[in-house]
């Protein structure tokens, strides 16, 4: 790694894109807490659920706000999700790994305008899965409006940046179409034969983003990888638990029919596991790349 960029420290550099990363995780917040409810993100202003107190600028901090309030309201002392906090820093996180992302795949050539796409495109694409990660794991619905966003960033990423990323456009539009269709075609036969929901078409959305934007050859690492990944999830839920998640959707159904029980059975939200296994190909692409491309 270069100690500089164009002349700027690479430490101030660090600095830049942690604050950014924490700023958007708070902003992911907002998207997580809203958008499934239907209400404005832009007012009112950030305010407790709870008492609807407005929040301080100060208490809003990212990251910081949460620990110097003690994770409670500051009016009516009602506890505040930690949800709140690890959003925030696990998107400073990723935004310092998109930088050293950026940084090696221009070759410590580029100054910083052109680190600076570089560096957005991926953590767009990071902040997305974050987000919709959040929404299915408390709602069990990825909203189309950042599967279609997300989507959109991955074909203008293929456009602009196929030199650096290694996905050009065609790729980019092999990748939405396959990620998306096979998927398809798996729900409406799982549907006919067992009458029951399985993966919903927020992921199939999800999928197409993810081949738009890490290409058609990321798509057997993220199938595979996200299935293992929420089979080690679901298999000891159902077995400490003795009985696997009841998605919202079935919750409504007639009380007098037992709940279907048992690893057959098991339903968890599987956004979650998609974007993991997207993030893992997506910093660690090097490594598996030859695992599964011939």
């Amino acid at each position: 790694m270069p100690e500089t960029v164009d002349g700027v420290p690479l430490w101030l550099l660090k600095i830049t894109v942690l604050a950014l990363g924490a700023a958007f995780g708070s902003f992911a917040n907002v998207l997580v807490h809203r958008v499934p409810l239907g209400q404005s993100i832009v007012r009112p202003a950030s305010r407790c659920p709870c008492c609807g107190a407005s929040i301080r600028w100060h208490d809003n901090v990212p990251i910081l706000g949460w620990i110097w309030l003690g994770g409670k309201c500051r009016d009516c002392r009602a506890a505040i999700s930690i949800r709140y906090p690890l959003v925030e820093l696990v998107m400073a996180v990723l935004s310092l790994a998109c930088l050293y992302l950026a940084v090696m795949r221009s070759g410590g050539m580029a100054d910083v305008a052109g680190l600076a796409p570089l560096w957005a495109f991926p953590f767009a694409f990071c902040f997305l899965l974050v987000t919709l990660t959040f929404i299915d794991l408390q709602h069990w619905r990825i909203p189309h409006v950042f599967t279609v966003t997300g989507a959109a960033i991955g074909l203008a990423s293929a456009l602009l940046i196929s030199t650096f990323s290694g996905v050009d456009w065609k790729d980019s539009l092999i990748g939405l179409v396959v990620g998306a269709l096979p998927v398809v075609i798996i729900i409406e036969v799982y549907f006919r034969l067992t009458r029951r929901e399985g993966m919903g078409y927020g992921d199939v959305m999800l999928l197409g983003m993810i081949g738009a934007t890490l290409g058609v050859q990321s798509l057997p690492f993220v199938f595979l990888a996200s299935s293992v990944q929420g089979l080690l999830v679901a298999v000891p839920m159902v077995l400490i638990a003795r009985r696997s998640p009841q998605p919202p959707w079935e919750a409504d159904q007639d009380p007098s029919q037992p709940h279907a029980s048992g690893l057959r059975h098991a339903a968890v939200p599987f956004g979650p596991f998609l974007s993991v296994a997207a993030m893992q190909w997506l910093f660690f692409q090097d490594l598996l790349a030859p695992w599964f491309i011939p």
